[in-house]
């Protein structure tokens, strides 16, 4: 007994050792957005003017109490393309998601439809179901779960790491016991994995919240979601025609 005691005594100082030197650092993510997917069936005909899937880069900044996730800024990141009088925009929405998860707080801006929103609230649990499915993802063994984002009628599929304890993961996702390095929305539609997990010291600056965009809660931005949405015929791709 005492042995089994001494070696429980080591093996958790070494995971807090072990914790405490991988705890801070970036994670690149690419996002791969399958475009045609986004197209009601009556706009078919639209999918010979867009590319199927479009990549985009972005990054989460950790620490053991915060992280930021925000896009890499890239040089194709305003392209439109169309024939027949239909342009058809496909402008990468600006946004950045700040978790403070000591003071359970979180901190969005995010652009949706053309208007910047600053949603601020409290960290809520998430609605997760956590499977004993698992996969390897970088070297890192993931377990799944799932949810349902019912104002957007969207599955989404979390793997996730306890090796990376922190609760954190891609644009608005997290609440989970561990780091998600991937995140599968629709089957498909969007899949967002990580690329690279680079430990290293951030500067001071890095993980600060941001302070752009009218101010509103989780639920009042939600509400303008949905509402949209419906106008928009669940679609946020937007369509001018000359």
């Amino acid at each position: 007994m005492k042995i089994n005691t001494l070696l429980l005594v080591i093996a958790t100082l070494w995971c807090g050792f072990a914790s405490a030197q991988n705890s801070e650092g970036i994670i690149q993510f690419e996002e791969k957005v399958n475009m045609h997917r986004s197209l009601p069936p009556e706009a078919a005909d639209m999918k010979a003017m867009i590319p199927e899937f479009r990549t985009q880069k972005s990054e989460l900044l950790f620490n053991a109490t915060e992280s930021l996730y925000r896009n890499v800024e890239e040089e194709e990141d305003d392209d439109e393309v169309g024939g027949g009088g239909i342009n058809i925009r496909m402008q990468r929405p600006e946004a950045i998601y700040y978790r403070n998860l000591a003071a359970m707080r979180k901190v969005n801006s995010q652009e949706f439809f053309g208007k910047k929103y600053l949603v601020e609230d409290t960290i809520t649990a998430g609605n997760w179901k956590v499977t004993a499915e698992s996969k390897q993802i970088l070297g890192y063994n993931c377990l799944k779960a799932t949810t349902s984002d019912t104002t957007r009628k969207r599955e989404i599929v979390a793997w996730f790491t306890d090796a990376l304890p922190l609760a954190a993961g891609p644009a608005q996702f997290g609440q989970l016991p561990g780091m998600i390095l991937q995140i599968d929305i629709n089957d498909g539609e969007i899949v967002m994995t990580a690329q690279k997990v680079e430990f290293k010291k951030l500067k001071k600056d890095d993980l600060v919240a941001p302070t752009k965009g009218e101010k509103i809660t989780e639920a009042e931005f939600q509400k303008i979601v949905a509402d949209r949405m419906r106008e928009n015929g669940g679609r946020q791709m937007r369509i001018i025609r000359n």
